[in-house]
């Protein structure tokens, strides 16, 4: 008799586990998506890209400046383009991540045009709650 009560509450404990689990997964769900919300509305430019290229270069101030290039897989907002450049600035022996997997990027445009990164969140990986196509 009591191994049924310890089998029943472990039974419980585990239900109450598995929901727990799925509020927490749905609560990192809406603030993933959040995120991806503000990120749009700030941003000039949003599209699934293709990162194909990296280069690095040593500025004057001690900075690194890295130009990305990547093929544009589908424009969400902003001017329609094939392949896109655009620049991110780190501070000195800041690792930049590079990805072949697609991803959502939202950039921000120069007084001259140009497109740059504007910082943490505006990188997305295509997930069942942000996957736009």
């Amino acid at each position: 008799m009591k191994i049924f009560s310890q089998l029943k509450a472990l039974i419980a404990h585990t239900i109450l586990l598995s929901f727990i689990f799925c509020a927490n997964a749905q609560h990192t769900d809406l603030l993933e998506l959040d995120g991806f919300r503000k990120a749009v509305n700030s941003a000039d430019y949003l599209a699934k890209v293709k990162i194909i290229k990296v280069e690095s270069f040593q500025e004057v101030d001690g900075s690194q400046r890295h130009v990305f290039t990547a093929d544009v897989v589908t424009t969400y907002k902003g001017s329609t383009h094939k392949q896109i450049s655009y620049e991110m600035f780190v501070e000195r022996g800041e690792d930049v991540m590079c990805n072949s997997a697609p991803i959502y990027l939202a950039l921000c445009k120069s007084l001259n045009g140009s497109y740059y990164w504007p910082g943490t969140g505006s990188e997305f990986k295509p997930t069942p709650v942000i996957d736009l196509g």
